[in-house]
């Protein structure tokens, strides 16, 4: 029996250690036949960005680790097309650096370039023996070499780093050299938060990418891979020889993820017995272009557990960018969650070049982090008259990270008061109609965790406690309805509770009617 190959993203150790493989390397064909100077292909995390960054390495590469990569790709896909064709004509035959992000996680900007100088120590560490014995090299190359591999080199030399490094393989060589630099984002991501250690680091990226990435004569061709395609006006500016593909293109949308057949395949290999259906629910409703893939990560990870549903994918990674995203957005977007969480599609603007510093401030970064992070599926899309933003129908995209977005709503509104038991209790009265003990949990929450500056605006005051009850009772979302703002006879509801699965309301239900910031008003019918 084969092995499920969770957290293999090495290319060789895949191919040669009997894991199971759906074959992605017709990926190298579609890349070899794009213009392509500089390429970013955007993914959420555990979507097998790293597996395929290894990949493009083994393919281009004579040797990684010291471990030749001949005949490695002969019985694959990419070996197979055009009798060989891609094999003879670029297998092995050029000079690769690559390097990866992924460890980049600081608390300061000190500390992130300290970890990005360990990065490229190692990097040259790497080609050491074979550069510094070289001919084509100048003894002043050699020096500057040495300084990096001291790790002694200040900023200025960091920053051009990447380039010395392709210069000396090229001279080497004699061969344009492909640079891949996997999870480009993640030292943002860190970053987040602290504008002065953003700014900071934006700045040296900034230097550090186009440096090597544009106008640079030894480059034959750059690939980057990330979570989100970072705003051009701040760390990829000056990249206009750049083509990015994310989550709503086309291009490459088979090679990240899994097909519905490519599912059934794995579970037939692994002779395992599962309802598609449950695995739709839980694990598909990715629309990559015009495909629809499921979550890899949570999809091996349910096989390797003989075909147990649970949360695998979410709990991979540090959440903590939507959770702060989520519990400081505005009382309009926690109103179109009511709506998501209801299984409903709602029609937002999503931007393909997402600005950190606008999460916060800004309804379009916020749902377009949502996006392309994989917390939201995109139904439908399509490029707005002015070129700038994508109007999407989004939805949830499967019971996975619906159960992620009931915890958020949980630890928002527990962590300062509440525990569980005491949330669950608060719930619990409303959904079955006990009034005055609802009323005191809920006015003893109010008095404890807000404050009439948070509503100081009276014609915004009612919308901030509309949309603050909504997201208080999401967490309910998976065993009742709820509906806000709508017609009902002669007048409009605020909020309507009804069980799912009832054809009739069995117990009464009720509506609670915000009467602006002073008063809830409940009222049965």
């Amino acid at each position: 029996m084969y092995k499920i190959p969770i957290g293999v993203s090495n290319f060789h150790r895949l191919v040669t250690r009997s894991y199971l493989y759906c074959d992605k390397t017709d990926m190298i064909r579609e890349f070899l036949n794009k213009d392509d100077e500089v390429t970013l292909i955007t993914r959420p995390r555990r979507w097998g960005k790293t597996l395929n960054m290894s990949m493009l390495h083994h393919f281009f590469a004579s040797a990684v680790n010291g471990i030749p990569t001949a005949g490695l790709f002969d019985d694959l896909a990419i070996g197979k097309l055009e009798e060989g064709k891609y094999i003879k004509m670029y297998q092995g035959k050029y000079p690769v650096i690559m390097l990866s992000f992924k460890d980049v996680k600081a608390s300061t900007f000190e500390g992130a370039i300290d970890k990005i100088r360990e990065l490229i120590f190692f990097l040259f560490t790497s080609f050491a023996k074979q550069l510094l014995q070289s001919d084509h090299l100048l003894a002043e190359e050699k020096e500057n070499f040495r300084l990096i591999l001291s790790a002694k080199s200040n900023l200025a030399k960091l920053e051009t780093s990447l380039l010395f490094l392709s210069k000396c393989l090229y001279q080497h060589y004699n061969q344009k050299v492909y640079i891949l630099i996997d999870e480009y984002d993640t030292p943002l991501n860190q970053a987040y938060g602290d504008k002065d250690y953003l700014a900071s680091l934006v700045d040296f990226m900034r230097n550090f990418f186009s440096a090597a990435l544009k106008d640079n004569d030894c480059l034959e061709r750059g690939v980057l891979t990330g979570i989100l395609r970072v705003s051009k006006e701040s760390m990829l500016s000056g990249l206009n020889n750049l083509e990015a593909y994310t989550l709503l293109d086309e291009e490459y949308g088979s090679y990240f993820g899994f097909s519905e057949s490519e599912v059934s395949y794995l579970c037939k290999e692994k002779a395992l017995s599962i309802s598609m259906e449950e695995v739709r629910s839980w694990y598909n409703g990715y629309r990559i272009g015009n495909l629809v893939m499921y979550n890899p990560w949570s999809i091996l990870s349910c096989i390797n557990k003989s075909g147990r549903f649970d949360v695998y994918w979410v709990n991979t990674g540090n959440n903590d960018l939507i959770k702060q995203s989520l519990s400081h957005s505005s009382s309009a977007i926690k109103s179109k969650f009511e709506q998501l969480m209801q299984g409903e599609t709602i029609s937002v603007s999503i931007n393909k070049h997402l600005s950190f510093d606008l999460i916060d401030t800004n309804e379009t970064a916020f749902w377009s982090l949502l996006l392309f992070a994989g917390y939201l599926k995109a139904d439908k899309s399509r490029l707005t008259t002015d070129d700038l933003f994508y109007a999407c129908e989004v939805t949830i995209p499967n019971n996975e990270v619906r159960r992620l977005y009931n915890s958020f709503f949980k630890e928002l509104f527990m962590g300062s008061y509440w525990d569980e038991s005491q949330y669950k209790s608060f719930l619990h009265h409303l959904i079955t109609g006990n009034v005055p003990l609802f009323m005191n949990d809920l006015g003893a929450y109010l008095l404890h965790t807000v404050s009439s500056f948070d509503a100081k605006n009276s014609k915004k005051s009612e919308g901030f406690y509309h949309g603050f009850f909504l997201a208080l009772i999401a967490s309910i979302s998976h065993t009742h309805y709820v509906r806000s703002n709508r017609e009902s006879g002669y007048g409009r509801y605020d909020v309507l509770l009804i069980p799912k699965g009832a054809g009739h309301l069995v117990n009464p239900g009720w509506l609670c009617c915000i009467a602006g910031k002073n008063s809830f008003i409940p009222l049965f019918f």
